[in-house]
């Protein structure tokens, strides 16, 4: 029960980074995204991804 856990904080972690790191890079263009932006746009990704 305890890789389950561990696994979750790694993924929430994870995610956190890749937020972050898309966050950067549009920052680099100039173009500012609000954190909840981001989030919907990495759940819409995630989603594609699954298919």
């Amino acid at each position: 029960m305890k890789s389950k856990s561990k696994k979750a904080v790694k993924n929430k972690s994870l995610r956190q980074q890749i937020l972050a790191s898309m966050q950067a890079s549009f920052k680099i263009e100039g173009i500012n995204i609000p954190d909840d932006v981001a989030l919907a746009t990495l759940q819409k990704v995630e989603l594609i991804l699954e298919k």
